[in-house]
């Protein structure tokens, strides 16, 4: 069987005042092949263990600029996956939606809309999401509530899970494009998102079309 694998992570927080972060992300990574782009990360970590970077696993925000360096480098290499990402400028975000288990329910229906126009139903026969086990259980819930019958109306076979970015490399890739997005949102930081230019990349803005800021 074909699988499409759906790699997803955040960024951001959900504290909706001015000491809360401007954005909200949610990056998808999706591979039908997830083991190239795997083996691609791990043969890194190696590389650099050699080299004297003490690398357990990729996580973008405290990794230093050598090591981003090195991993937007094999990200921008890789030849079987797809990016798409999910944002919001939270001050847009209407106050009943001022909450993590609101935000997983808008995001999460949109998302899967989103992903599924970049790959024709022919590809794959079953889909496997992986998201970070960071979610707390009710948001966990909220998330299903809304992506499982957006899954079951594809007619596919599917299955989610939750489990440590850590445990990943595709997640960790997932990790990295996330905060990729996240800089160039927050600080105007292009460079690393350019330097994955080579991968297809989509990127929508769920309220792209509000105008009013409720602070």
């Amino acid at each position: 069987m074909k699988t499409l694998y759906i790699f997803l992570d955040e960024s951001g927080n959900f504290d909706f005042t001015r000491g809360g972060t401007n954005h909200f992300l949610i990056s998808a990574v999706t591979a039908l092949h997830p083991m190239n782009s795997s083996q691609a990360l791990q043969k890194l970590k190696y590389e650099l263990l050699e080299l004297g970077h003490d690398v357990d696993c990729f996580h973008a925000s405290p990794d230093s600029q050598v090591v981003r360096d090195f991993v937007f480098t094999v990200i921008n290499s890789l030849d079987n996956i797809k990016i798409n990402y999910l944002y919001a400028d939270k001050h847009k975000a209407h106050p009943s939606l001022h909450s993590p288990e609101k935000i997983y329910s808008l995001f999460g229906k949109t998302l899967l809309k989103y992903i599924f126009k970049s790959w024709t139903a022919s590809q794959y026969d079953e889909i496997i999401i992986i998201f970070d086990k960071a979610l707390t259980n009710k948001q966990q819930k909220a998330f299903l509530g809304v992506v499982k019958p957006e899954l079951k109306a594809t007619g596919k076979r599917y299955r989610i899970y939750f489990h440590k970015t850590m445990a990943d490399f595709n997640a960790q890739i997932a990790d990295y494009s996330a905060w990729a997005k996240y800089v160039s949102l927050e600080r105007g930081e292009m460079r690393p998102l350019a330097s994955i230019e080579r991968i297809p990349i989509e990127s929508l803005d769920i309220f792209r079309t509000g105008t009013t800021k409720y602070y």
